[in-house]
């Protein structure tokens, strides 16, 4: 027979451990709620992309087949100049680079030899005409010597002031002036050559 003590002390752990398992049964039920929600929409909204364009003299294509900038009847040391003005004809701010090279002439490879064509660009107006044209005020760039191959004439994109670019509807005049060397061989009497000038924008005003 059992002794009473023994009996009494199997019916407290019988009975801590089923409080211990109901314990354990609350912790895992897991009551039902109701949460309540709301939204709001925000409808209608547009994203329309800008325009990026250049131009020169008010075009997207220059011809100076008859401008001021050719020359004619050259002799060393001669020189012309022409105003280009360059607009950001578009309604997003742009940053622009210029370059140029000899090309589509038949003696392109005998000017570019003997370096005898150079570009200066600067800001201010023109002085003279004719083969004794010049560019006064300050000097933007060169004075740069044409070949075949495309040369950055302003590597540095600009406007470098303000920092934030070349606004919508902004113009920026630039003097070109070509020299045609003063020490040109003799060689380059009665021949021709050509140049290209290529403005690039770009979006980027970082």
């Amino acid at each position: 027979m059992r002794k009473p003590h023994v009996i009494s002390a199997l019916r407290s752990t019988r009975v801590r451990a089923a409080l211990g398992l109901g314990v354990v049964v609350a912790l895992g039920t897991t009551g039902t709620f109701a949460f309540w929600t709301d939204s709001v929409t925000v409808s209608g909204t547009t994203f329309t992309s800008g325009t990026l364009d250049l131009q020169v003299n008010n075009s997207d294509a220059v011809s100076n087949a008859a401008g001021t900038l050719s020359m004619t009847n050259m002799a060393p040391g001669a020189t012309s100049a022409q105003i280009l003005t360059v607009k950001n004809n578009g309604n997003i701010p742009l940053k622009w680079t210029l370059a140029g090279q000899l090309t589509g002439g038949t003696d392109d490879a005998l000017f570019s030899s003997n370096s005898a064509i150079s570009v200066t660009i600067k800001t201010g107006t023109i002085t003279g005409s004719g083969n004794s044209a010049t560019c006064g005020g300050t000097v933007l760039a060169g004075p740069t010597v044409l070949t075949t191959s495309s040369a950055n004439l302003i590597a540095t994109p600009q406007p470098t002031t303000p920092g934030s670019g070349l606004g919508a509807a902004g113009t920026v005049p630039l003097c070109f002036q070509v020299t045609f060397s003063a020490s040109a061989p003799t060689a380059l009497q009665t021949k021709t050559t050509k140049a290209n000038f290529t403005f690039t924008g770009t979006s980027d005003i970082s």
